[in-house]
């Protein structure tokens, strides 16, 4: 270093700067941490001079600037190194870049005099310009000082590139997480070992669950235990190269009071690892099929609905007419064989008459009800009220059953429809939970709720604590003649005439129900 007597620095042999670069600038640093590290090493070096960084993220783009002094404000965005060109650099390059050449140092320090002009660039990508300036009266930097400034800055670039990149794989993998977490779909990815490794939001509101209780734990316990062997299979067929496409499963719903299942329909695939060739991932990307097959069901249900409509129509036409002289004249023979004092098993082959006629005749009426529901116009009122009467009108049925009748009504908006077709709805509900407690030996309770639901909607529930309705037959019990009763205690239409009226009311009816505990129907209405 000859060629530098008189300037005043560490020997760099002993300093070592370049180890303490590499340990002191790291790739997951911000770029302006960086620059004040590595101007700080240069200050170490040379103590009496001031460095300015100048960063591009792109052709003439300026992102960062960077002085451990004052700048002169007419240099502070200007780019410009001495000819000739550095090293794989044309003017032209360099122009591009918004960097141009001149013929002798030109400082940008308010207090400087001489310096240097160091690309900092690596492998092909131009990040900006390194200013080494020294004040007036120190001698300009001789070969020794531009071969270890050139030295550091190279290292440094590479430091600097790398941690670009870095920020940039963290800021598209923060991205990629984003777009998967708030995706409107459901999305799960596990390793080669079945734990989650992603959990997006979709599939917490879909199951109940929270990534914090599932976010590592073995994917099979979101499954129901018979789908484990058969989601194992297809996490395995992936991994080697087999996706799996319209893999349905039924997974239970989570958290308090949740109950019932949501029926998804998955595509898994592998994610390729980092080598780019070995699958270390399975992601299952999904679709909410329940709201579709409840549609499907919904139509299909419609569509029986108008064959029975048009079939009840003219049966209950054709079976009345005869059936009530049947009935007028059974009921008259009766009260003449009492008064005869017929023997008596001559009336009660007559009540036999009477009752199969006066079944028949309950059957027709609900026939026609779930034909063709009252009329009348749609109008606002409060629930409450409405369900009040339906009680009032089952009270034969309540008492004759044993029930103790509770109401839990909250305050609620109103609701719009035909309230006579709406109290049906509650007549048949209170009617079947009663039914449903006859042979309890328990408590036998029946509440009749009202609440704002939140969401515009007020929401109803007929609970009870009746025998439950088994999980194997819950999606049968809306279906036209579908009855758990005993011969001649029901006609199988209750419960379709409540459906055909809900669904009218463009309203939603769930169910809940646990074996030996008692069944919940709840019921959702728009608010007015």
């Amino acid at each position: 270093m000859s060629d530098d007597a008189g300037r005043s620095f560490p020997d760099l042999e002993r300093a070592d700067p370049f180890r303490r670069l590499g340990r002191s600038c790291r790739l997951d640093m911000r770029e302006d941490e960086l620059l004040q590290r590595f101007a700080e090493i240069l200050q170490d070096l040379f103590p009496d001079s001031q460095a300015c960084f100048r960063l591009l993220d792109g052709p003439g783009s300026l992102s960062l600037v960077y002085a451990t002094g004052p700048l002169r404000p007419e240099q502070r965005e200007r780019l410009a190194v001495p000819r000739p060109a550095p090293g794989g650099w044309t003017a032209e390059r360099l122009a591009e870049w918004g960097l141009s050449l001149d013929d002798e140092y030109v400082p940008v320090f308010a207090a400087g005099a001489t310096g240097l002009a160091q690309l900092l660039h690596h492998a092909g990508h131009l990040l900006g310009l390194l200013n080494l300036e020294w004040p007036e009266g120190t001698p300009a930097p001789g070969d020794g000082v531009r071969e270890a400034v050139a030295g550091l800055t190279a290292i440094f670039s590479s430091i600097l590139l790398g941690a670009r990149w870095g920020m940039e794989v963290r800021h598209l993998r923060d991205r990629l997480a984003k777009l998967l977490d708030h995706a409107d779909a459901p999305i799960l990815l596990v390793d080669v070992h079945r734990r989650v490794r992603l959990f997006n939001r979709c599939l917490e509101r879909l199951t109940g669950r929270t990534r914090a209780e599932v976010l590592g734990q073995d994917a099979t316990a979101l499954l129901p235990p018979e789908e484990h062997a058969r989601f194992s299979a297809a996490v395995l067929a992936a991994l080697r190269g087999r996706p799996t496409a319209n893999y349905e499963v039924r997974l239970p719903r989570a958290g308090p009071g949740a109950g019932g299942h949501v029926l998804l329909s998955f595509n898994i695939a592998s994610v390729v690892g980092a080598d780019g060739e070995s699958a270390d991932e399975v992601i299952a990307v999904g679709q909410d099929l329940t709201e579709i097959r409840r549609l499907q069901r919904q139509m299909i249900h419609t569509e029986k609905l108008a064959t029975i409509g048009q079939l009840a129509a003219g049966v209950v036409h054709e079976i009345n007419n005869p059936l009530t002289s049947v009935s007028i004249h059974a009921d008259y023979l009766a009260k003449l064989m009492e008064r005869e004092k017929r023997s008596p098993q001559e009336i009660t082959f007559i009540n036999r008459i009477r009752y199969a006629a006066a079944r028949i005749l309950r059957f027709t009426q609900d026939l026609m009800s779930f034909a063709r529901p009252a009329g009348d116009e749609p109008e606002q009122f409060d629930l409450p009220a409405v369900i009040d009467q339906s009680a009032a009108f089952c009270e034969h049925v309540i008492a004759k059953a044993g029930v103790t009748l509770e109401r839990q009504f909250e305050p609620a908006p109103k609701i719009y429809g035909i309230r006579q077709q709406i109290q049906q709805v509650f007549i048949n509900l209170i009617t079947n939970a009663c039914h449903a407690m006859a042979d309890v030996q328990g408590p036998r309770i029946l509440t009749l709720a009202v609440a704002d639901n939140g969401d515009g909607r007020v929401r109803a529930e007929v609970r009870d604590t009746g025998t439950g309705i088994p999980e194997e037959i819950r999606d049968e019990i809306f279906e036209p003649f579908f009855t758990t009763k005993r011969e001649g205690e029901g006609t199988g239409l209750g419960l379709s005439i409540v459906r055909n009226l809900i669904d009218k009311h463009q309203a939603e009816i769930r169910v809940e129900s646990e074996v030996g505990r008692g069944s919940c129907f709840r019921l959702l209405f728009y608010a007015v």
